[in-house]
């Protein structure tokens, strides 16, 4: 009776050996060996090990897994749009502003180190004088072939419009004001010389009635009287009204010929561009430049640009991830991996299940020995 006890352990023995052996044979030749083994030309067999053999197809496969299971766009966009994860980001966000608005560097100094620039205040000026430039240069262009009433404001064109009768109430006073003075007196005496000299016989004769000093003392009060009546008001209002209503229907192109638009673009280039305050701003420190605006920045910009940032990324995914190639992505760097690190990637993660596998076997190999015992015992 002992030594059939005996041979059913022993018989148990034999097989759970043989079976945790071979499935743990099993487990280690998914890696090993890791490169093909040969006596002579001879190559043995299973060699190299499956996961050394189908690297580039694991690769192949593992990059498909990735993008396919693991990675999707709709899983990102899922994460995303989640609201906690957007709390974070926001606030992270806000955190690492916050830190860079609360700097003591200066400006010009930031401006240095970030983007390499010598001397930042030659270089603002220098991209200000070329937008500015450029911007009226172009609105100069678009201006060329529009009339003068295209491009004043209507609220502008009502305003000279209801002018011209004060203007010329203007001109007609100032006119008979300096008439009035002893300036325009003399001025008015010396035409009336002039003119009687040019008129020779006849000039002698009016010279004969009227000394030139009566002739003057004639003129000046029914020239005053004569610039007071009403039609000559209306006749400088009419003139004025024409000459309005012909310089709004006058094409911008034509006042061109009046100056020079390369000069004149220039000096107002450079007028706008000296009035800028470059040289204080550079002179700032970042946290100086935006105090009166942190809060506004932190609390309303930041969450607005990383809200539109992950609605561009979310709306925008697909094909960025297309363009991105991760397959291939994850391929080429499973096929840089070395066979080892492979294996230890995988251990790392099934190690527990290997050796519950082994132990599976080692159990099953037992019970299958148990099974022989009794059946040889029986047939004995």
């Amino acid at each position: 009776m002992s030594s059939i006890i005996i041979t059913i352990l022993f018989m148990i023995a034999i097989g759970a050996v043989i079976g945790g052996f071979t499935n743990s044979l099993a487990i280690k030749m998914l890696f090993r060996p890791y490169e093909a083994r040969y006596i002579g030309k001879w190559k043995v067999p299973f060699t190299p090990g499956l996961i050394p053999k189908r690297r580039d197809e694991l690769a192949v496969q593992l990059g498909k897994m990735v993008v396919e299971h693991l990675l999707t766009a709709e899983g990102i966009q899922q994460k995303m749009n989640d609201p906690v994860f957007k709390r974070t980001m926001i606030e992270y966000a806000q955190k690492e502003v916050l830190k860079l608005l609360e700097s003591d560097e200066k400006i010009e100094t930031l401006l240095k180190k970030g983007l390499h620039l010598e001397d930042p205040a030659k270089d603002i000026r220098a991209n200000a004088s070329s937008y500015i430039n450029g911007k009226i240069e172009k609105k100069l262009l678009d201006l060329k072939n529009k009339e003068l009433a295209e491009i004043l404001l209507e609220k502008m064109q009502t305003r000279i419009d209801s002018s011209i009768e004060p203007i010329a109430d203007l001109v007609l006073t100032k006119i008979s004001d300096y008439i009035a003075s002893a300036e325009g007196k003399h001025k008015l005496s010396v035409m009336i010389d002039r003119y009687l000299a040019d008129r020779g016989t006849l000039g002698s004769m009016i010279n004969m009635f009227f000394t030139n000093t009566r002739l003057v003392d004639k003129v000046q009060p029914e020239l005053l009287r004569l610039l007071k009546q009403d039609d000559i008001q209306n006749v400088i209002i009419t003139m004025l009204e024409k000459e309005w209503n012909s310089l709004k229907e006058t094409k911008f192109a034509a006042f061109e010929d009046k100056f020079n638009s390369e000069e004149l673009v220039k000096e107002v280039t450079d007028l706008i561009v000296n009035e800028l305050p470059i040289n204080h701003v550079l002179n700032l420190s970042l946290s100086e430049a935006v105090d009166p605006y942190k809060e506004r920045i932190v609390e309303d910009i930041v969450p607005r640009l990383v809200d539109a940032a992950g609605q561009y990324l979310s709306q925008n995914l697909q094909p960025l991830m297309e363009q991105l190639h991760l397959a291939d992505v994850v391929k080429s760097q499973v096929e840089t991996f070395s066979v080892g690190r492979l294996e230890e990637m995988v251990l790392s993660i099934s190690r527990r299940e290997f050796k519950m596998i082994t132990y599976l076997g080692a159990v099953l190999g037992g019970m299958i020995g148990l099974i022989q015992g009794v059946i040889i015992t029986l047939i004995g």
